[in-house]
């Protein structure tokens, strides 16, 4: 059961850091409907973009890397 349960969160882990990823990636999407252009200089999806860009990788950064850690510990 510890082993099945491991694999849950590894997965949701993984899928939560893949969500996180393709959120930070869309921020940078140029939307000419925007209200106001990002510090970059133009329109895009996210007007706080790049810091919101910023923010996603970081946490799919941490949340992958706890992942590794968590895998690895399993494993000893």
């Amino acid at each position: 059961m510890n082993n099945e349960s491991q694999r849950l969160k590894s997965k949701a882990m993984a899928i939560t850091a893949w969500i996180l990823i393709l959120a930070g990636a869309s921020t940078l999407i140029p939307w000419a409907a925007a209200s106001e252009a990002n510090v970059i200089g133009y329109k895009s999806l996210c007007p706080f973009a790049p810091f919101s860009t910023l923010i996603c990788m970081m946490g799919a950064n941490i949340l992958l890397t706890l992942r590794k850690r968590l895998t690895a510990a399993s494993e000893e």
